[in-house]
This record gives C-alpha cells, sequence and structure tokens, in this order.
C-alpha cells in the first residue's frame, strides 16, 4: 500500500512539473508569435509605404527614420498579446501595489538603471575588439542601438508608444504570467527575453540589465512606475539630451552627455554597493529554490527562440 501511495506521489509530481514547463513553455512562444508579427508587420509597412511613393521620392534611408511602419507593427503584435490574455492576467498587468514610490526611490532607480549604460559602454569595446579579430564589426549595430529619432513619427515611437507596449508585453503579460513561479524567475525571465527580442548584439545585454530593473520597478511599485523609468531612458537619456545639445559642437555633446550616463551610472553603482546587504536581503527572501531557472533557459522552447534571434542579431554584423 505505501509503494502505491509513494507511485502516485512521483507520478503526480511529474504530471505537475510536466504542466508547468508547457505554461511557461506557451508563455515563451507567446512573445515569439508577438516578435515575429512585429517584424512582419514592419517590414511589409515599410514596402508598402517604400512602394505608394513616386519612384523618384522613394528612399530606404527616408523610410529607416519613420515610426509609421513601427506604429503598424505595434498594433499587430499587441492584438496577439490582447488575443490570448485572460481577465485575470489583465488585471494583474495593471494592478496596483501597495507600496508608496517617492521622489528618492525613483532617482536611486534611475541611477541604478544608468549603471547599466557604463557596463555596457565597457561591454561594447570589448564585443567590437572581439568580433574583429573573425574581421567583422558592431560599429552599425552600436550606432542603431545609440541613434536618436530623426522625425516626429520615430519619436512618438521610440518615446512612447514603444516602451508602452513593451512594458505591457514584457512586464505585464511575461513578468505576471510567471509570477506564480517565484517573482525573482519571473523578473530574470522577462528581463532575458525583453533583451533578446532587441536583436542587436550591443543592445541587448543592456537591455537585459535595463529589464532587471524595470521588472522590479513594476512588481515592486506598479506598470506605470516602469513605464515612466522607460521613458525616461529612452526619452530624457536620448532624444531630449541630443535637443538640448543641438548647438553644441559633436564632440563636446558626445563628452557632456557622457559624462551625465557616466555620473548617473557611478552612483548607481554606489547605491548599490552601499545597499548590497538589503540586495542580498532581497535575493535570498525569493531565492529560486525550484529547478525552474535552468529548466527554462535550458528548456527547448528557449533554445530555440534563442538560437533564431541570435542568427538575425548576426546577420546585422559588418565585414571590416
Amino acid at each position: 500500500m505505501e509503494q502505491v501511495s509513494l507511485f502516485n506521489r512521483n507520478k503526480n509530481k511529474a504530471s505537475a512539473g510536466s504542466k508547468r514547463k508547457k505554461q511557461i513553455g506557451n508563455l515563451l512562444m507567446i512573445t515569439a508569435v508577438y516578435f515575429a508579427v512585429f517584424q512582419i508587420a514592419a517590414t511589409a509597412a515599410g514596402v508598402v509605404m517604400m512602394f505608394s511613393q513616386s519612384r523618384a521620392n522613394r528612399s530606404l534611408a527616408v523610410l529607416e527614420k519613420s515610426g509609421i511602419p513601427y506604429f503598424v507593427a505595434l498594433a499587430c503584435g499587441m492584438l496577439v498579446i490582447i488575443a490570448v490574455t485572460s481577465p485575470r492576467l489583465k488585471r494583474k498587468i495593471f494592478a496596483e501595489t501597495n507600496v508608496r514610490m517617492t521622489p528618492v526611490i525613483f532617482v536611486c532607480l534611475l541611477a541604478v538603471m544608468m549603471s547599466g549604460q557604463v557596463i555596457s559602454s565597457l561591454y561594447s569595446s570589448a564585443l567590437e575588439a572581439f568580433v574583429n579579430l573573425f574581421g567583422y564589426s558592431v560599429t552599425a549595430q552600436m550606432e542603431a542601438a545609440t541613434a536618436h529619432s530623426q522625425t516626429f513619427s520615430m519619436l512618438v515611437y521610440a518615446s512612447l508608444l514603444g516602451p508602452l507596449s513593451e512594458e505591457i508585453v514584457f512586464r505585464g503579460f511575461l513578468l505576471r504570467g510567471l509570477e506564480p513561479y517565484g517573482k525573482k524567475f519571473a523578473i530574470i525571465i522577462s528581463a532575458y527575453m525583453f533583451g533578446l527580442y532587441h536583436a542587436n548584439l550591443v543592445q541587448s545585454p543592456f537591455a537585459f540589465l535595463l529589464g532587471l530593473v524595470l521588472g522590479y520597478t513594476a512588481q515592486a511599485y506598479g506598470l506605470k512606475w516602469s513605464f515612466a523609468l522607460h521613458v525616461f531612458n529612452n526619452f530624457i537619456l536620448g532624444d531630449f539630451m541630443v535637443f538640448m545639445l543641438r548647438n553644441v559642437p559633436t564632440h563636446q555633446a558626445e563628452s557632456i552627455s557622457g559624462l551625465i550616463l557616466l555620473t548617473g551610472g557611478l552612483f548607481g553603482c554606489i547605491l548599490l554597493w552601499r545597499k548590497r546587504a538589503v540586495l542580498k536581503g532581497w535575493l535570498r527572501r525569493y531565492q529560486i529554490t525550484k529547478p525552474y531557472l535552468r529548466e527554462t533557459l535550458l528548456g527547448k522552447y528557449n533554445i530555440i527562440i534563442t538560437t533564431l534571434v541570435f542568427i538575425l542579431a548576426c546577420l546585422g554584423l559588418e565585414k571590416l
């Protein structure tokens, strides 16, 4: 009788594990479909825009500066998320928390976010040196990652609509969908997918670090605050800074913006060091005790998605 009970218990455990893997896999595949639909829709919209113009006015350079194809792509991608999100998960996505955001906390989160910029700069230099050994360069991807908006439509997309949709998808749908398996697990996986889907060898690691900060912010303070941080990163540290320095010589403008990012980033690093005991306490409190992280990262769904997106990112490398 005891052996039968043990057998049933092991069978139920295996069944629960299989169900969990399937549920997590489904969430990852839905975000993959979102990414694929987004890319296809943006390309299709760009082609339509190109051929709707007269032959004399057709220009790929002009099209790349427009945010209109991304408006179409965003709408198509969000339809996928809306179609598969349950009413219960929709309520969780926009749920308020009981923790109050203060100006001091917001500034501290900004500084931690900017520390990722410092790490990303060091990584970019190391990556360029590494791929140079094989006769390639990531300069084009670096320029794409740091490019500012040159049209109003691209400004609206990059500074507002893009961050809004990404927060709903990654800090809303994906993070909240993964939360039943652990808060830290949900933050890490949602940040990983957020970084991966930038499909840029230079930008993806920074996007992962940014995703960690935004994921924590969304969990602790709500989606509106992760959205606010995201807008600050894309708009204030991006297009707004470029606009404010527009009359400054290029070399000086780059030095000023670099100094601002370095100062904020170093403050963030110091803050993380001083608060390391609090950080360690939070990590212990939400320790991933079960093999969810390993199963997910090494699972077939993630391996397929990561491989395909990595190949896509490598296509952006240039020959020296």
